[in-house]
Parts: C-alpha cells; structure tokens; sequence
C-alpha cells in the first residue's frame, strides 16, 4: 500500500527505486537529473512568514532517497526543486504554493519561506537534516 499525505501520493521510496532501475537496466547511462521535484501546498503567508515544514519535509525525504542511490552506486549529478518562487500551476492555479519564496501576487513581492532557509542550510552544509 502507498502511503498518502493530505491525500496526496508521497512515495520517496518510489524514486530511489527508479533510480536503481535505472542503473540496473540501463548500464551504459551517463548521468541523471532530477528535475521539478517538489509539492504544491497552501501555504500561510502570516506578518512575513510562511512555515511551510510539510515541503522542507517532503524535500528532505526525496533528498535522503537520492542520497541513498547515490551511496548505492547511482551517477546523480543535479537535483532540481520544482520552482524557486510560487508559481501559476495549470491543474491548481494559484491555489497551491509551489516555491520556495512566497510571491504576493498583488505587489509582486517575494518573502522567502522557511524552506528557503533550509534549502539554503542544506546548500551550505551539504547535510540533510
């Protein structure tokens, strides 16, 4: 059984198993990127801050699944979020929140989130926590 969150299908095992299919069946591959991984979520935009942990928590469980192939034997070369600011998504409009900056649709106004500061952490420390 899958499991769900927020009805939603949120699978990281899934990727670590396409990354090893991968290596497995195709052995004369070169590299892989990953791209536009990340999830649409509402997020609170509340005095300046948005706390967005159900992302920095999605993030960090598809990194630690790369991260795991790569201990494995898997030639990952780029891991690439889906968005880095919010933006319109054609099966949710504007109703889910996709990056990692908060952008006021009205002002044109950008407030990192905090998986901004996260994302920026892992970026400096190269550790997932």
């Amino acid at each position: 059984m899958f499991p769900l969150i927020s009805h939603e299908l949120i699978y990281p095992q899934g990727l670590y198993d396409l990354l090893m299919r991968i290596k497995r069946d195709y052995p004369n591959y070169k590299a892989i990127y990953i791209t536009e991984n990340g999830m649409g979520y509402k997020d609170d935009f509340k005095n300046g801050i948005i706390m967005d942990e159900p992302r920095i928590d999605y993030i960090r469980k598809y990194l630690t699944s790369v991260a795991d192939a790569i201990e494995d034997g898997v030639n990952v070369k780029g891991y690439f979020l889906w968005s880095l600011m919010d933006v319109f998504s054609w099966s949710n409009g504007y109703n889910k929140r996709y990056g990692l900056f908060f952008v006021d649709f009205e002002t044109q106004e950008r407030y990192p989130k905090e998986s901004a500061y996260w994302y920026k952490h892992l970026a400096e420390t190269k550790t997932i926590l």
